[in-house]
């Protein structure tokens, strides 16, 4: 056991671990990839299926059609706030590369935000 997290240690260290890491190549396609995912995701179409009947009129003509919009705007919202999120985590990325002590900052912020609640998780009464 200790042979094996020493492997995966060492190899998480060595210079091929840290290419694979590196951003996508000029190939890749994040928008497209997280689409597919999304539109082929079992749990999520199921979810969505049993949300939307609440909102799709049974007498209507084309109960299809109310799916296929409720959808539409799921994937929209989905969309943006991704967008947001890619473009967001991309400049705090550069934020905190370009100011360690920002970055160290905030890692020690969180840390000890963790153990304030770990000290008020074990101070409170069952």
């Amino acid at each position: 056991m200790l042979r094996a997290a020493w492997g995966l240690w060492r190899s998480r260290r060595s210079p091929v671990a840290e290419a694979e890491v590196s951003d996508a190549g000029p190939g890749e396609r994040p928008y497209r990839k997280a689409l597919v995912i999304s539109l082929f995701n079992p749990k999520a179409i199921l979810f969505f299926v049993a949300f939307f009947v609440q909102f799709v009129d049974p007498g209507y003509a084309y109960p299809a059609l109310s799916f296929v919009v409720l959808g539409a705007f799921a994937q929209a919202a989905g969309f943006l706030y991704l967008t947001a999120l890619i473009f967001g985590g991309t400049r705090l990325a550069s934020a905190f590369r370009r100011r360690r002590l920002l970055s160290s900052g905030a890692t020690s912020a969180a840390g000890a935000l963790f153990l304030g609640f770990a000290v008020k998780l074990s101070l409170a009464s069952a």
